[in-house]
């Protein structure tokens, strides 16, 4: 072998100078750390829209979950025909927006009821307004009118409180079929027959001591009964009052007032969450919806503010949004009075008069991810919930990042590092007939 194939034999072999492979490591680097950035980035933004997306997706069926039974206050059999009943004319053509009560009691006795009469009754008497809408205002310390914890849950910042200062509404509603009413019923009523047809509730299934709601289309009454069979005797607690007949013609139905008459109650209320992967003793916040007083059922998750406005139409015709406790107490913001619309001769109470003159329901729901996002900034975690500081909901402030530091919790019991959105609705209340 030459010399000079040894030569260059030698020089394939020398391999890199340190230098080199200095030069060459610290370029590596450098792409390694640009696409461990663009990992973390996209990691981070495709972490926030799946969170984004759920919360959307949580706060949208939220919204139309409650104004469905919002929508439905105060509906009754044949109820939503329309009229303009004034006092004076004695033309009550709404009759069945206060079914006449011929139960001897200062309340009825149903779930969430937190609607009594001062005395006892000595006569059948209409129902009040506030019985098929009742709203709770409600702050960090109390609620107005005074919320029982039969209704829901203390307030408080642990697991299985209600989340404080979220609103609470009760909403009541005819939501059953009944049996249509034998023709050959009298006046006063005496016993009397329903006709089962295809598609109604089977007899057996009216429970025995429940009370009975007869209506056609332009009355409705609620009186104790006793059932042999298909035939119905009503019961008479008032000393010379007897329930009267009511208008066949217009195919009257009979239903079961304790099951038909359905009551709905709208709390948030603080849940543990069970997620592994979520830090020791994380709150999530709940939409709960209790119905006829059974065991409220979660509804949708991450719901953490909930606040009701309520337009009531004044004796001008114009339109006064007002928090609960204000429709309770018959004012406006300024605390003046205002006017209650024309009750049934033999109502039982104004005190809350106003509900019955709701017509549309305003509601605003600031909704959370729910999972935490501890490498967001404040900045990214910015919201803003027009009801904060505004009595009215109207605050037109820019996004808010939250307050330092964000491992603090916030008043009501729940982390800072989440995203958050607001979700606005104006419910039409259907059967509203003033």
């Amino acid at each position: 072998m030459s010399a000079a194939s040894i030569q260059i034999r030698r020089e394939r072999a020398r391999g890199f100078t340190l230098v080199e492979l200095m030069i060459a490591l610290a370029l590596a680097l450098l792409v390694a750390a640009g696409i461990v950035s663009v990992f973390v980035s996209t990691s981070k933004a495709n972490s926030v829209q799946t969170r984004m997306a759920r919360l959307q997706e949580e706060g949208r069926y939220a919204v139309g979950r409650v104004g469905e039974d919002l929508g439905m206050t105060g509906a009754q059999y044949c109820s939503n025909t329309g009229g303009l009943a004034t006092e004076k004319t004695w033309a009550y053509q709404d009759g069945l927006r206060s079914p006449l009560s011929y139960v001897q009691a200062a309340n009825l006795l149903l779930p969430d009821n937190t609607v009594t009469l001062s005395t006892a009754p000595t006569a059948p008497f209409a129902l009040p307004s506030s019985f098929f809408m009742r709203g709770y205002e409600c702050s960090t310390a109390a609620c107005t009118p005074n919320l029982p914890i039969t209704v829901a849950p203390a307030m408080g910042t642990g697991a299985g409180s209600r989340v404080p200062g979220a609103d609470v509404l009760t909403v009541r509603y005819l939501a059953g079929r009944g049996w249509a009413v034998n023709a050959s019923n009298s006046n006063p009523l005496a016993p009397f027959d329903v006709v089962l047809a295809a598609g109604d509730p089977p007899i057996s299934s009216f429970t025995a001591g429940h009370r009975a709601l007869l209506a056609d289309c332009s009355q409705s009454q609620i009186f104790p009964v006793t059932r042999a069979g298909t035939t119905f005797t009503p019961a008479t607690q008032f000393p010379g009052f007897v329930p009267g007949g009511v208008n066949t013609q217009t195919d009257a139905r009979l239903f079961d007032f304790d099951r038909d008459f359905v009551t709905v109650t709208y709390y948030l209320k603080l849940i543990a969450d069970a997620n592994p992967d979520a830090p020791s003793g994380h709150l999530v916040a709940a939409l709960m919806r209790k119905v006829n007083g059974g065991a409220a059922q979660e509804i949708a998750r991450g719901i953490e503010r909930l606040d009701f406005l309520y337009g009531v139409e004044n004796d001008q015709g114009g339109t006064l949004y007002l928090t609960a406790d204000q429709v309770d107490a018959g004012v406006d913001a300024a605390g003046a009075a205002i006017a209650c619309p024309a009750q049934a001769p033999a109502s039982a109470t104004t005190v809350g008069c106003l509900w019955r003159a709701v017509k549309t329901i305003e509601m605003h729901m600031l909704v959370d991810s729910s999972d935490l996002l501890p490498t967001l900034a404040a900045s990214e975690l910015a919201y803003r919930y027009s009801c904060d500081g505004s009595a009215t909901c109207t605050s037109t402030a820019v996004p808010a990042a939250p307050a330092a530091p964000l491992t603090t919790p916030l008043a009501n019991g729940l982390d800072k590092r989440m995203l958050r959105r607001e979700f606005t609705s104006v419910i039409s209340v259907r059967n509203y007939n003033p």
